[in-house]
Order: C-alpha cells, then sequence, then structure tokens
C-alpha cells in the first residue's frame, strides 16, 4: 500500500530550517520570519546574527528595529543602506531610518564593533556623534548626507572620548566634511585608517590640516585623499608621518575647477631632498603634475615602495623605463601598456581603480591673468607658517607673496614692429631629460672611441701633467 506523503517546508525539523537559513541573507531572513511563528523563532537564533549585514536593501525604521531585537552580545558587525538614492536629491522627509533611540538598544543589546552607514540621511541635530557606539572599532559613513550641520563645532566633536578604540573611519563622499573636522578626528589615538575620498572641502583651510598632521595622526598607516583640494603644503604635512604606509592623492578637482599651479600636487609636494619615508609601500598620484624627476626621488628615498601609480600624470615613458631599470621590483601603474603593472598582481586591499580612464576633456588651468585685464586680479600665493611658542601651543603667521605681475601681449594690428623684434626666450632643459655628470676619465674614453663634440675632447684632469 502506497503511502500518501506531500512535501512541505515545516515538516523539517527545526536544526535542519536552521542550516537552511545559513545560506540566505538577513533581508531574506527577515521576510522568512514573517509566514509563521515558528520560522520567526528560528529566524532569531543567535549563530544568525553574528554579522548583521542589512545591504543593499532599504529597511525602514520599523523594520530595522525589528532586526534589532534579534541582536546579542555577539553581534559585532551592524551594516545598513538609507534612502539617499531613492530621494534622487529631494529633500528627505519621514524617510531615516536611525534615530538615536535606535541606537540606545544597539548599544544596549551589543558590543558592536563595526557600523557601517551607507547613503544615510542623518539629521546632525538629533543623532549626535555622543549617540554612537563607544565600543567602535571601525566606522563608515559613506555617502552619508548630514543636515542642520552645526556651525560652532564639528560633528565629531570630543570623538576620541566617545569612540577612543576607534582604528578605522570611512568618509569617502561625504561632501559636508570641512577640514576644522580633522582636528577631532587627528586626536583618535588609535586611528589607522582614514579614508576621505570626494570629499572635496578637504584643503580648503590648510592651517587645519598643517595642525592635525603636526599634532595628532600619530598612528595612521592609510590616508586617502583622493579627489579632495589638497595642495603641496598638505602632501608634506602628510607625508612626515612616521608610521605611513599607505598615501593616495589624486588632483581631478583641481583640473575640473581649473585652479592655479601653485593650489595643485606637483614635485615640490615630494621632492624633499633631505626627508626620507621609509615605511611608505603603496603611493598613489593619479591626475597629479608629478614628472619624472619625482620618481626617481622617491625610489631613492621611499626603499619599501612597492607600488606607484602615476595614471593622468605628467610622467613620460622614457622616465618610466628608467624608473623600472633602476628599480625592478617596483611595480608601477603608468599610461603605457608596455611598462604597466598587471591588475592580477595588485592586491585587492591596496585600493588602486582597475577602471581608471583619465579624462581628457578636462582642461588644463589657463595662464596667470594680466593686470591689463580689467575683469582679472593678479594671483597672490598665500602660505601659512607654523611656529611653536610652548609645550602644546602654536602661533599662525600667514606668509603672502607678491602678486604675480606679466606684462599683456601687445596685439599685433596695433604694434607690428614690436612683434618682430620680439623673440623667443631659449628653452632650457629639463631636469629629467639630462645625463649625470661623468668623470673625466670616462669623457676622455668615450671621445677617443666615438666621435664627440670638440669640446669634449680638450677636457683634462688636473693632475695630468702639461702637455
Amino acid at each position: 500500500m502506497a503511502l500518501n506523503y506531500e512535501p512541505h517546508l515545516l515538516r523539517l525539523s527545526d536544526d535542519i530550517l536552521l542550516h537552511i537559513m545559513s545560506y540566505l541573507k538577513l533581508e531574506d531572513i527577515l521576510t522568512l520570519a514573517q509566514v509563521c511563528a515558528r520560522l520567526e523563532k528560528i529566524s532569531k537564533d543567535r549563530t544568525l546574527w553574528k554579522e548583521a549585514d542589512l545591504r543593499p536593501r532599504f529597511l525602514t525604521h520599523s523594520e530595522l528595529e525589528d532586526a534589532v531585537k534579534c541582536f546579542h552580545r555577539g553581534t559585532k558587525v551592524l551594516a545598513s543602506t538609507g534612502s539617499v538614492k531613492l530621494l534622487s536629491g529631494k529633500v528627505p522627509e519621514n524617510t531615516e531610518c536611525l534615530s538615536p533611540a535606535l541606537f540606545e538598544l544597539v548599544t544596549q543589546a551589543t558590543d558592536l564593533e563595526t557600523l557601517i552607514l551607507e547613503e544615510h540621511f542623518v539629521n546632525a541635530s538629533v543623532l549626535t556623534y555622543k549617540c554612537f557606539p563607544s565600543t567602535l572599532k571601525s566606522l563608515s559613513m559613506e555617502n552619508c548626507k548630514l543636515i542642520n550641520v552645526p556651525v560652532k563645532e564639528s560633528y565629531f566633536f570630543n570623538m576620541a572620548t566617545q569612540t577612543p578604540h576607534l582604528e578605522s573611519l570611512n568618509l569617502n563622499g561625504c561632501l559636508w566634511f570641512e577640514d576644522h573636522s580633522m582636528m577631532a578626528i587627528s586626536k583618535c589615538p588609535k586611528l589607522k585608517t582614514l579614508r576621505l575620498r570626494g570629499c572635496a572641502k578637504v584643503g580648503t583651510c590648510a592651517a587645519y590640516i598643517f595642525l592635525s598632521a603636526r599634532f595628532g595622526f600619530e598612528n595612521i598607516e592609510v590616508l586617502d585623499l583622493r579627489e579632495t583640494a589638497i595642495s603641496d603644503a598638505e602632501v608634506r604635512a602628510f607625508k612626515s608621518k612616521p608610521k605611513l604606509k599607505r598615501l593616495y592623492i589624486d588632483g581631478r578637482v583641481h583640473r575640473r575647477q581649473d585652479s592655479e599651479e601653485a593650489d595643485r600636487v606637483t614635485d615640490r609636494g615630494l621632492n624633499t631632498p633631505e626627508e626620507f619615508v621609509p615605511h611608505l609601500e603603496v603611493l598613489v598620484l593619479t591626475n597629479t603634475e608629478v614628472r619624472d624627476v619625482t620618481l626617481r626621488h622617491l625610489a631613492r628615498n621611499m626603499p619599501n615602495l612597492r607600488l606607484i601609480d602615476v595614471r593622468g600624470s605628467r610622467v613620460t615613458e622614457p622616465g618610466v623605463i628608467r624608473l623600472k631599470t633602476d628599480f625592478p621590483q617596483l611595480r608601477i601603474v603608468c599610461d603605457f601598456p608596455d611598462w604597466t603593472v598587471d591588475s592580477s598582481l595588485v592586491p585587492s586591499d591596496w585600493w588602486i581603480d582597475c577602471d581608471f580612464v583619465f579624462q581628457e576633456d578636462i582642461k588644463r588651468p589657463p595662464s596667470v591673468p594680466t593686470l591689463r585685464d580689467g575683469a582679472a586680479e593678479p594671483s597672490r600665493l598665500e602660505r601659512i607658517e607654523i611656529i611653536d611658542v610652548g609645550p602644546g601651543m602654536v602661533r599662525l603667521r600667514r606668509i603672502v607673496d607678491r602678486p604675480l605681475l606679466f606684462p599683456a601681449p601687445v596685439p599685433q594690428e596695433a604694434a607690428p614692429e614690436l612683434r618682430q623684434r620680439e623673440t623667443p626666450p631659449p628653452e632650457l632643459p629639463r631636469p629629467e631629460d639630462q645625463e649625470l655628470p661623468r668623470s673625466p676619465e670616462s669623457l676622455r674614453s668615450s671621445s677617443a672611441g666615438s666621435s664627440s663634440p670638440p669640446q669634449l675632447d680638450n677636457i683634462r684632469d688636473p693632475a695630468d701633467p702639461p702637455s
């Protein structure tokens, strides 16, 4: 006699159902928990909520509150996605799922170490930084938008006291982040990783960056400043940190804004003769004004340098060839396919953009304006000098260089005779194109074996007897 058996999910034991749920995403587990009371009970098992990654689905406040009820002391990670993309730039109205009450539930139920908040609207006047769990070691607020940002003090004010164990901070794409907040962040004693990619306001006030780099960030190892407004002065300040291992710089913001040469990252920010940086391993200089002479300097003064990215810069192919010849172990990512390193050989945790495309449509900054142009003003190069006054005290002094004055071009129809008299200035060779000096013996040997210029044949060693 045949038995009539109809397969059904609920006929399985709780252990088998729990094992099946372990392969599901948490958002699917929350949906499955609404089927019946039995599945709801199984979905709250502690083994399923060690890492609460609720991305990429946007959860409302009530849905996120239901998920928090499943948290326990073993829950170390919370990741959530907000409604920034859903609103497409509109003003948020009762759409934000974060609140002080929700953060209080998380703090009471868990010892959270990693908090990832992506694309959230945060009301800074309601959800202050004091609401964040004090046990955090890693915080990410990538592409978050803050409204009602405080004016008198930074949103991260007293950050070192509230989260003393913080080691990693990700603020990529936070357009509201400004330089004065660097002072509060720099005081975190255990901070090792800081990501500020796309924070366009970083670099607009150099004084805060100078002070934070000089008196803070003692344990910083990874610093991402790509697509910010930093210049040579800020690069020199951070490059001197003794434990810095990876530094990421990109000058795309300056090229979009047609900023002046003094505001961009050039050879002056990196080519410091007396500076020795032994710990730096990864250096990204995309879309900067760096040239060949800086490559040779960096390779000599950074013995542990393992990778350098110079795509979109002023580096030439002969300069890359010479660097690769002198330092064969160095991995170079450049615009020349024959000499760039294979992307498969670059570790993924080095944050190197594999789909990098240099934007040729971005125009170079125009020439310096002249005084004869009524609408233009002479450029003024402003610097700030830090003077030590006493222990823990400094004084800032502004140094303003004289304006760069250049005579306006004379129209050809107004003075044709002046145009004929003008002669172009002689073009001086660049430092990277000049050959290294050789000894007199090598010069004499080369001149004897080949047809050398007559001035090389006349070179005489002072130790030789007179002829």
